[in-house]
C-alpha cells in the first residue's frame, strides 16, 4: 500500500435479511482496483483518497455506488433485483415457485427472525408474524402445547390444527394429554422435534387452494418447515457456527383485582379455632384485617391477623440454557451438516423444568443426474413435575391462587408434616398444599423421538425427472404420575405408567414434466401418488395404596390395573397438477387427488377434489406509472376432503373381566357406528391482490376468503335406554369468510441506515349454519364452575361459550327470587374464544452493526371465561365483593358476625315463567349475607365472567451487534453476533383483570376457558452467535 493511499475496511450484507453477502465485486471508481467479500460479507480495500467512491455489484442484487467520504469503515446494504429474483415460494408437495405465479396467499419468516430466541416449540415463533393465523397456548409451563388456528373453526368435534411438513414430509403434531372439567395435564409441544437454529425459513399455506394437494389434514392449512442444509460459500471448505443463549423468565405480576382489606373466615369472623379454620378453607369472607389482632390458621398455629398475601411469591426466576452446535462441510457435489442443541429449561413453578437434546444429520450429494438428500433427526425430552390445570387436586397453581390474605404462604411449607403426610389446609384435603404438589408428587415424561427423511431426485432429461421421497416419524414417551403417600386426596398414594408409541410413514413418487409449448406458452405437469400408514399403542398401567410408603413403584401397589389400546390407519393417495404460464405474467394451476382412507367404508373410496387457481401480474402486460412498480391479481377456488379416526363404522370390542376362566367381551365404544359414513367436505375460495410502490418501497398484499365445511363428522346424542350416549352423523355446516392484509415498508435505506416495516392485519367472522336435523345446539366441554360450556349453536360463531345469564326485565335490572339471591336465567351464547381480528407490527431498524426489531401483537374481540375470578367471587377474593361487606360491617353484631340479611343485592324481585317470561313483583328488598349472593354467582351465573380478551402485547424486543470485520480479522471467527431478547414484555393494554387474556388451560378442547394456570411470564435473555 502506497503512503498515501487510504484504507477501508466493511461489510456487505442484503436488504432481505441482513446476512453476510460473500463474493461481491468491489471496484474503486475510474481505477482497476478492486477486490470481494469473504464469507462473513467483510472486505478491506486501499483507495487512492478517503473521497473516493467505490462500485458494488453482485449477481441477483442491484449495483450500488457508495461514496467512502473519509469513512475507514463502511456497511452496504443491497437491494435484490426484485425482477429478476422475485421472491420463491415452497408449495404444495414441496415444489418451488415464483411468488408471481401462486394464486393464492401465503406468508414466509426466514431464518433471522429465528435465532436468538429460546422457544422450544417454533409454532410459538408464528405468534403476530402471519396474517390470520392465531395461536393460543395452554398454560402449564415449559414446552406446553400450543393450538394453531388459520382462517377459523372449520371442524365442528375435531382437530382445527394445520398440518406440518418437515422438509416435504408430514410429521406427527398430536397432543397427548390435556385439562377438562376435572382438570388434567398438558402433554407438551410435538413441534419441538424441530430446533429453531435447524430452521432455514418457515412458509404458511392458509387457503384450501394451498394446501389442496396435501390431502385430508391440509383442510385447516399447511406449515412447511425446510431445514438447513450443509452448503458452504466454496467447495472443500468447512465452517462451524456455535450459539449459546441464557434466558431468566418471570411470571406477570396479575390479582391487581383482588381485595386486600379482609382475611380467611366466614360470615365477617376469623376463625376461633383449627378446625374452623380448617372448615373455612379458602373462604375470605372473615373479619376485616387489623380488626382482630391473631386467629389460629389451619396448622393450629395462632398468627397476626394482617394482610401477607404474597401469591407471586410462591413462583421463582426461571432459568433456561440453550446451546446449539454446527458443522458444515461443502464439497464439489456433496454437502454434510451436523447439528446438536441442548436446552435445560426451570419452571417458573418450583421443580418444574423441562430439558431437551437434539441431534441431525443431513447430507445431500449429485451424481449426474441423481440427487439424493437424506436427513435424520433425534430427540429426547425429559419434563419433571409438568403441572396439572384447571382445579385438577394436583394443580400447585390452585391453593396459592386463592389462598387468603392473612395466611403467610410459608405456613404452607415444605408441604409434608413432621409424619411426612400433607400439611392439609381443608377439612376434606382439597384443594392439594401447592408445596406438596411440587415437592412430593410427581408428574414427568420422557420421550424419544426419531425423524428420517430419503428424497431422491432424477433428472431423465431436461424436461422430465422423477422423484422419490420417503419419511418415518416414530417415538416414544413415558408418562410417569405419582401421588405421594399422605396424600389428603389420596391416603394411601397411586401411581400410573403409560407408554405411548407412535409410528408414521409417508412415502411420495412424483413426476415432473415441462415440455416446451411456444415461445409464450409453457406448462408444468406433476403427477404421483403416496401413501401414509400411522399406527398408535399405548400401554398403561395403574395402583393405588402403597405397601411400603416410600417405595413408589407399581409392584408396590394393591391391584394394579392395566390397560391397553391400539389404532391404526392407511390412506392411499394420487395427485396431479398442471400449471400453465402465458408471457410469465399469466398463469393457471389445476390440480386434483384421489384419496382412499381405511377410516371411511369402502362403498364411500375414493374420494376426489380438485382446486384452481390463477395470477395475473398486469404491470408486466401493461405499461403503467413507474410509481407503481408490481401489481398481481389472483383467485382460487378449491375443494379439500375430510376422513375420521379410526373404527367409527363399526363396533370395537374388548375384555372386561372372565368367568369360570372365559373371557368377558363387551362392546367398547358409546357412540353408534355410522356404517355409510362420508368425508367432510371443505369448499374455499379466495381473491386478492399485490401490490408494490416506488421501486419496492412501499407493499400491500390484501387477502379475501370464504370457507364453508359441510358433511361434518360429529356425534349426536341419543337416549341411554339405547345403550349408547350418542350416534355418529355426517351432519353440520359451519362458514368462515375474513379478510387478511399485509402493508410492507422500508421507510429509508441509506449506506448506514435500513428501516423495514410490516403491518398485518386479518379479520375472521365463522358462523355454524347447521348441525344436525332438530339439532340446534350441540354441547360440548364444561367447565365445573358457573355452567359454562363451549357449544356449536346454529346461527352463532363456532365454538360459541355458552352459559347461563343473569334474569333482566325489560329495563335491564337483575331479578331475585324471593329469596334475595340473583335468578340463572336459560343458556345463552356469551360470545366465543376466537378473536374478531388480529393485528402483528414489526420494525427492524439497523444502523451499520446495530440492529433493533420488535414485534407488537394484538388481538380484538375474543372472549374468556375466567374460572380464576369466578372463584375469586365464590371465596369472597375479588374486589367486587367490597361493597356488600362493607354494608354488613356497619351491621355486624358484637360478635363481629354478618346478620343474615344485611346485604340486598341492587334489581327486583320477580319470576320467570315456563316460557321465558319475566313478571316483576317488587324493588328488591331481601337481605341476604354477601358469601351467599356472590356464591349464587360464582356457581351459577356464567355470564358474570365472561370478558372481553382484548389485548396489544409488546410480543419481543432484540437488540444485536455483529462484530466487524476489522475486530474478526484479528482473531479465528469468521463472524460474530451478541444479541439481547425479550419475549412476552408487557401489555400495552388488557381488558382482564387478575389473568392473562391469552390464558387457556385446553387450548384445543376448550378454546376461551381458564382457571388457576401457569401466570404469564416475561424472558429476557443474551445470546453469542460465532462462526469459525
Amino acid at each position: 500500500m502506497h503512503a498515501q493511499d487510504f484504507e477501508v475496511t466493511g461489510t456487505v450484507v442484503s436488504a432481505d435479511n441482513q446476512s453476510p453477502l460473500p463474493g461481491v465485486n468491489i471496484r474503486e471508481a475510474g481505477t482497476s482496483r478492486g477486490t470481494v467479500t469473504g464469507p462473513d460479507g467483510g472486505f478491506s480495500l486501499a483507495v487512492d483518497s478517503p473521497q473516493d467512491t467505490l462500485t458494488f455489484s453482485f449477481i441477483g442484487y442491484q449495483t450500488k455506488t457508495v461514496p467512502v467520504d473519509g469513512r475507514s469503515e463502511i456497511r452496504v446494504v443491497l437491494e435484490t433485483e426484485s425482477q429478476e429474483l422475485e421472491g420463491v415460494v415452497v408449495t404444495a408437495l414441496g415444489i418451488e415457485r415464483q411468488q408471481r405465479s401462486v394464486g393464492y396467499a401465503t406468508s414466509s419468516i426466514e431464518a433471522q427472525d429465528l435465532v436468538d430466541v429460546t422457544e422450544s416449540n417454533p409454532a410459538n415463533l408464528l405468534q403476530g408474524n402471519v396474517p390470520g393465523l392465531v395461536l393460543s397456548s395452554n398454560a402449564s409451563g415449559p414446552n406446553s402445547s400450543s393450538s394453531i388456528n388459520i382462517r377459523g373453526v372449520s371442524s365442528i368435534a375435531g382437530n382445527n390444527d394445520p398440518l406440518f411438513i418437515v422438509d416435504g414430509v408430514p410429521i406427527d403434531n398430536t397432543v397427548i394429554g390435556g385439562a377438562g372439567k376435572f382438570g388434567g395435564r398438558d402433554g407438551g409441544s410435538a413441534l419441538s422435534v424441530v430446533s429453531p437454529e435447524n430452521i432455514s425459513d418457515i412458509s404458511v399455506l392458509k387457503g384450501a387452494g394451498a394446501a389442496a394437494l396435501y390431502g385430508t389434514r391440509a383442510r385447516d392449512g399447511v406449515v412447511l418447515i425446510t431445514t438447513k442444509t450443509g452448503r458452504t460459500s466454496a467447495p472443500g471448505e468447512v465452517s462451524v457456527q456455535y450459539s449459546s443463549t441464557v434466558t431468566a423468565k418471570d411470571v406477570i405480576s396479575g390479582f391487581s383485582d383482588f381485595q386486600s382489606q379482609y382475611g380467611q373466615g366466614t360470615q365477617g369472623r376469623a376463625p376461633s379455632n383449627q378446625d374452623a379454620a380448617l372448615s373455612a378453607g379458602l373462604s375470605s369472607w372473615g373479619a376485616p384485617l387489623g380488626e382482630v389482632d391473631e386467629a389460629p390458621q389451619f396448622d393450629g398455629t395462632v398468627r397476626p391477623y394482617d394482610d401477607v398475601a404474597d401469591r407471586q411469591g410462591f413462583y421463582r426466576t426461571g432459568l433456561s440454557q440453550r446451546h446449539s452446535l454446527s458443522i458444515n462441510a461443502g464439497f464439489e457435489n456433496t454437502s454434510l451438516r451436523l447439528s446438536a442443541s441442548h436446552q435445560n429449561t426451570e419452571g417458573v413453578v418450583p421443580n418444574s423444568g423441562y430439558e431437551q437434546t437434539n441431534i441431525n444429520l443431513r447430507g445431500q450429494t449429485r451424481l449426474g443426474g441423481l440427487t439424493a438428500d437424506a436427513s435424520v433427526t433425534y430427540q429426547n425430552e425429559l419434563t419433571d413435575n409438568r403441572t396439572f390445570l384447571n382445579d385438577a387436586a394436583r394443580n400447585p397453581n390452585y391453593l396459592i391462587s386463592f389462598l387468603p390474605n392473612n395466611i403467610p404462604k410459608s405456613a404452607l411449607q415444605p408441604g409434608a408434616t413432621e409424619e411426612g403426610v400433607e400439611k392439609q389446609f381443608t377439612s376434606d384435603g382439597l384443594p392439594t398444599n401447592p408445596y406438596w404438589a411440587v415437592n412430593e408428587l410427581e408428574a414427568d415424561d420422557d420421550k424419544d423421538r426419531i425423524l428420517g427423511n430419503v428424497n431422491l431426485n432424477y433428472s431423465i432429461n431436461d424436461w422430465l425427472s422423477l422423484q422419490g421421497q420417503t419419511g418415518l416419524d416414530w417415538y416414544s414417551l413415558r408418562r410417569t404420575n405419582v401421588d405421594a403417600f399422605g396424600s389428603a386426596f389420596e391416603p394411601g398414594g397411586s401411581m400410573t405408567e403409560d407408554t405411548y408409541r407412535v409410528w408414521e410413514s409417508n412415502s411420495k413418487l412424483l413426476a415432473t414434466a415441462t415440455p416446451s409449448l411456444t415461445d409464450e406458452l409453457s406448462l408444468r405437469l406433476d403427477v404421483g401418488g403416496s401413501l401414509r400408514h400411522r399406527q398408535f399403542e399405548q400401554v398403561g398401567v395403574f395402583g393405588r395404596n402403597f405397601s411400603i410408603p416410600d417405595l413408589e413403584t407399581i409392584s408396590n401397589t394393591a391391584n394394579p390395573t392395566r390397560n391397553y389400546d391400539f389404532s391404526e390407519q392407511q390412506i392411499r393417495s394420487f395427485f396431479g397438477s398442471a400449471s400453465f404460464t402465458y408471457r410469465n405474467y399469466l398463469f393457471l394451476t389445476l390440480t386434483t387427488r384421489s384419496d382412499w382412507s381405511s377410516t371411511l367404508p369402502e362403498d364411500n373410496n375414493p374420494f376426489v377434489y380438485p382446486s384452481v387457481s390463477g395470477s395475473f401480474v398486469f404491470t408486466d402486460a401493461f405499461d403503467l406509472p413507474d410509481a407503481l412498480s408490481y401489481g398481481k391479481v389472483r383467485a382460487s377456488w378449491a375443494e379439500i376432503g375430510g376422513d375420521t379416526d379410526p373404527y367409527r363404522t363399526s363396533l370395537t370390542y374388548g375384555i372386561i373381566g372372565q368367568h369360570q376362566g372365559q373371557a368377558l367381551e363387551t362392546i367398547t365404544q358409546l357412540s353408534v357406528p355410522l356404517l355409510d359414513l362420508k368425508p367432510t367436505s371443505t369448499r374455499e375460495i379466495e381473491l386478492g391482490f399485490e401490490t408494490q410502490f416506488f421501486n419496492d418501497r412501499f407493499g400491500v398484499d390484501f387477502t379475501w376468503y370464504r370457507r364453508s365445511t359441510v358433511d361434518q363428522i360429529l356425534d349426536v346424542t341419543v337416549s341411554s335406554a339405547s345403550g349408547y350416549t350418542a350416534r355418529t352423523a355426517n351432519s353440520g355446516e359451519i362458514r368462515n369468510t375474513g379478510v387478511e392484509l399485509l402493508l410492507t415498508s422500508i421507510p429509508f435505506s441509506t449506506a448506514d441506515w435500513t428501516w423495514d416495516s410490516r403491518v398485518n392485519f386479518a379479520a375472521n367472522r365463522s358462523q355454524v349454519e347447521s348441525l344436525a336435523p332438530g339439532l340446534d345446539v350441540r354441547v360440548g366441554p364444561e367447565n365445573r364452575l358457573a355452567t359454562a360450556n363451549i357449544a356449536q349453536v346454529v346461527g352463532q360463531p363456532a365454538n360459541a361459550i355458552y352459559g347461563n345469564t343473569y334474569v333482566r326485565d325489560d329495563q335491564g335490572r337483575i331479578v331475585h327470587g324471593e329469596d334475595g339471591l340473583p335468578l340463572s336465567g336459560e343458556k345463552e351464547v356469551l360470545g366465543t374464544g376466537a378473536p374478531d381480528w388480529t393485528l402483528g407490527f414489526s420494525n427492524t431498524i439497523s444502523y451499520q452493526n446495530v440492529s433493533l426489531d420488535f414485534l407488537i401483537d394484538a388481538k380484538w374481540g375474543g372472549k374468556v371465561f375466567s374460572g380464576t375470578n369466578a372463584n375469586a367471587y365464590g371465596n369472597g377474593l375479588h374486589k367486587a365483593t367490597l361493597d356488600a361487606r362493607a354494608a354488613c360491617d356497619e351491621q355486624a353484631g358484637s360478635n363481629g358476625r354478618y346478620p343474615e340479611d344485611c346485604f340486598v343485592g341492587e334489581g327486583v324481585i320477580g319470576s320467570v315463567n315456563g316460557e321465558g317470561e319475566v313478571t316483576v313483583d317488587r324493588q328488591n328488598d331481601v337481605g341476604v349475607r354477601p358469601s351467599e349472593y356472590y356464591g349464587r354467582i360464582s356457581g351459577e351465573i356464567a355470564e358474570e365472567f365472561v370478558y372481553d380478551a382484548n389485548f396489544i402485547k409488546l410480543r419481543q424486543l432484540r437488540l444485536s451487534y455483529d462484530l466487524p470485520s476489522s475486530v474478526m480479522s484479528r482473531v479465528p471467527v469468521r463472524s460474530a453476533s451478541v444479541s439481547v431478547v425479550g419475549r412476552n414484555l408487557f401489555y400495552l393494554y388488557d381488558s382482564v383483570p387478575n389473568i392473562s387474556p391469552e390464558s387457556s388451560y385446553n387450548s384445543e378442547a376448550t378454546p376461551g376457558f381458564e382457571q388457576a394456570g401457569v401466570p404469564q411470564s416475561r424472558s429476557i435473555g443474551a445470546s453469542v452467535n460465532l462462526r469459525f
